[in-house]
């Protein structure tokens, strides 16, 4: 029992058939809650009313009721059946409903529920500490499934989030190899007979422009192909940290150093939230590199259990903060930040070096 909860009927009780009586009453009135619970729900035009949503409404509602019974039977407030409802919160948004709907239903039950406790208790003669316990046991069941059942909700909206943009990612890829891919592949191809026909009649003038354009071409391939394929897989198969060292070395052909700190275990990150930061700090990297031609870069990544942090440094070239952008890279990387509920924050000024900061939190398990 924790600390400072009151002692229901058990030894130390001044009334301990007091209890057992506060305990008969209420649970012989659960009924008649059940069903002032569904008449409140239709007054205000709850969808909850509907068949299968009000099936569960009820059956949360007993176990509600039931964990009042069992604190006042044990002596101690005692809440459960608290993880189901996490999946009872993905359900309700399949069903289109909305958390507004839970909250209303919940204020319902809990004046209801708080109004027969007072009642039963002042006709048992029960003390307040038992009155005390059997609220706090209904509080605490509402505002528990409340919580988990809106967790479950936000995951469910996030995962469809996720879903979406990888299906967009596909399609983007579909796009790159049909289209892009192919015409610089036709291209290539008149390039090549062009640059035989150049051979047959001698080289010309032209044979060299002929070449650099053929290089141009075979670049364009080569890319849309990479792009094709980092859009289609994942880009994390390991740790996060050998995957960005992976980008560190790729990118450090160019011959700029890229220094790589891990503090805490990215074993807390969960695999779709890797995938995402995987993303953004590679862009940031080559941003970095590409754009911003830095000499030294340097990554920081923070793990917790709860929280990620993960710093870009740069010596480049730096750009003006407060000036409008004439790319899509941050846009595209506040917008990846603010899907997974973090933030992003870039100081940065011309000549000064860049410096991004990533905030995202760890989505806590449902209990």
């Amino acid at each position: 029992m924790t600390k400072g909860e009151p002692v229901i009927g058990g030894e130390g009780s001044a009334h301990p058939r007091a209890d057992a009586g506060f305990a008969e009453l209420f649970a012989a009135r659960i009924p008649e809650l059940i069903d002032r619970y569904r008449a409140g729900l239709t007054e205000i035009g709850s969808p909850l009313t509907a068949a299968a949503a009000w099936e569960q409404c009820a059956l949360q509602a007993r176990r509600i009721f039931d964990d009042c019974l069992r604190s006042l039977t044990l002596g101690e407030v005692t809440v459960g059946h608290i993880t189901d409802v996490y999946d009872l919160g993905s359900e309700r948004v399949r069903q289109g409903g909305h958390p507004a709907h839970s909250v209303r239903a919940g204020n319902i039950l809990a004046e209801l529920g708080v109004g027969v406790l007072a009642d039963c208790a002042q006709r048992a003669g029960a003390p307040q500490s038992a009155l005390v316990a059997a609220v706090l046991a209904l509080q605490r069941g509402i505002g528990l499934r409340l919580e988990s059942g809106s967790i479950g909700y936000d995951d469910f909206l996030l995962q469809r989030v996720r879903e979406a943009h990888e299906q967009g990612q596909r399609r983007l890829a579909r796009e790159i190899h049909d289209h892009i891919g192919n015409s610089a592949g036709l291209a290539l191809r008149q390039l090549e007979l062009y640059e035989v026909e150049c051979e047959r009649a001698g080289a010309g003038p032209g044979a060299r422009h002929v070449r650099l354009a053929k290089a141009a071409v075979v670049e364009t391939l080569t890319r849309s192909r990479e792009l094709a394929g980092e859009l289609r897989t994942p880009s994390v198969s390991g740790s996060l940290e050998t995957a960005l060292r992976g980008v560190a070395a790729a990118l450090g052909r160019t011959g700029t150093p890229l220094r790589i700190r891990v503090h805490g275990d990215d074993g807390w990150v969960p695999a779709a939230l890797t995938e995402e930061l995987f993303v953004m700090v590679r862009e940031c990297l080559r941003n970095s590199v590409g754009h911003a031609g830095a000499a030294e870069v340097e990554v920081h990544l923070h793990f917790a259990p709860h929280e990620v942090h993960a710093e870009i440094i740069d010596n480049g070239t730096g750009f003006d903060t407060a000036a409008p952008s004439t790319g899509n890279g941050l846009l595209i990387l506040r917008e990846r930040c603010e899907l997974v509920g973090g933030t992003v924050h870039i100081d940065s000024a011309p000549g000064r070096g860049t410096h991004v900061t990533l905030w995202i939190p760890i989505p806590r398990e449902p209990r």
